[in-house]
């Protein structure tokens, strides 16, 4: 035992990642260039891994006592000094530290895609996705609370440690399978039914680019029924031919063609407007979704493209 209790809470630190772990991943979600600039958030856990200094340069005695406390208690502890081994008792509410940041986190999240959900900037499907993957953490968080009331020791951890593992490896395989490596074989199962043979394809993506290229995407409700009577198909076709064609949702068909537009008015040196007008001109409904789509897909927003392009 006292050969490794030099390890005992030495990921402790690792708790207070969770949180912005989910965060982030939430985010980058949505948009990958909202990730930018985050360390921030692991303050808490760097603070929390030079706090957890003053444990780990104290005797292994104290530390062998640290783990009967935490798995053993029914044991009996040795003598040891603890003296400034927990100045401000962080290390004995580092459960409640965890729980705490998950929530904070998690509310912070439900309210991120509240207002992504507002702005009609991401995909429906997408949303869907992430409404699940909060909802799942939050009985990740609940099932921690229940076992850290329900039980307080050995068996309290190991299960939370089970469901956080499950946790991981969900998550993990969830971001492998929408990962673009599985996307063409997604797209073929998905479709596989389909009575929609390659050459109407090809007439359908036609008649889809000459919409583009009658500027469909200004207007500033489109939806993908009209667009599709527009093509003279249904809906399903429509976006079949847009998804394996274009690699793209209808929404991101129209944001990206509608972005082209706006940068092409940011670079126009004759043109005197305003960003908020030209978020207008190209379709938008707001200058907040006007710079949140700009953003995702060109990593800038409206002013530091033009800025940079002066």
């Amino acid at each position: 035992m006292f050969q490794v209790i030099y390890l005992v809470d030495a990921t402790e630190p690792l708790n207070l990642l969770v949180g912005p772990l989910f965060y982030l991943y939430i985010k980058a979600k949505v948009d990958e260039s909202k990730i930018n600039k985050t360390y921030y958030h692991f303050i808490p856990s760097i603070i929390y891994f030079f706090y957890s200094i003053f444990f780990h340069i104290q005797s292994l005695e104290l530390k062998y006592n640290a783990y009967l406390e935490q798995y053993h208690p029914e044991l009996d502890f040795v003598k040891a000094n603890s003296s400034f081994s927990d100045p401000l008792l962080l290390k004995h509410y580092v459960n409640e530290l965890l729980i705490l940041s998950i929530f904070l986190y998690l509310v912070a999240s439900i309210i991120f895609v509240y207002k992504t959900q507002k702005k009609n900037v991401t995909s429906k499907k997408t949303i869907k996705i992430i409404w699940v993957d909060i909802t799942i953490m939050l009985v990740i968080l609940l099932t921690i609370i229940f076992v850290k009331i329900t039980f307080p020791h050995d068996f309290g951890d190991y299960l939370s440690i089970v469901v956080v593992t499950i946790f991981i490896y969900s998550m993990s395989f969830k971001v492998i399978r929408e990962s673009l490596f599985f996307k063409k074989e997604k797209d073929e199962k998905k479709y596989s039914k389909s009575a929609l043979d390659e050459e109407n394809k090809i007439k359908i993506l036609e008649k889809i680019n000459d919409q583009i290229n009658q500027k469909y995407y200004l207007n500033n409700s489109p939806s993908l029924p009209e667009f599709a009577k527009k093509v003279n198909s249904s809906p399903n076709y429509v976006s079949q031919v847009i998804n394996e064609k274009l690699n793209l949702t209808f929404l991101e068909l129209i944001n990206k063609n509608r972005i082209e537009e706006a940068k092409n008015m940011l670079l126009d040196q004759n043109l005197n407007e305003t960003i908020e007008g030209i978020a207008y001109s190209v379709g938008f409904n707001s200058k907040s979704t006007f710079n949140s789509a700009f953003k995702k897909l060109t990593g800038k927003t409206p002013s530091e493209f033009r800025n940079s392009n002066q």
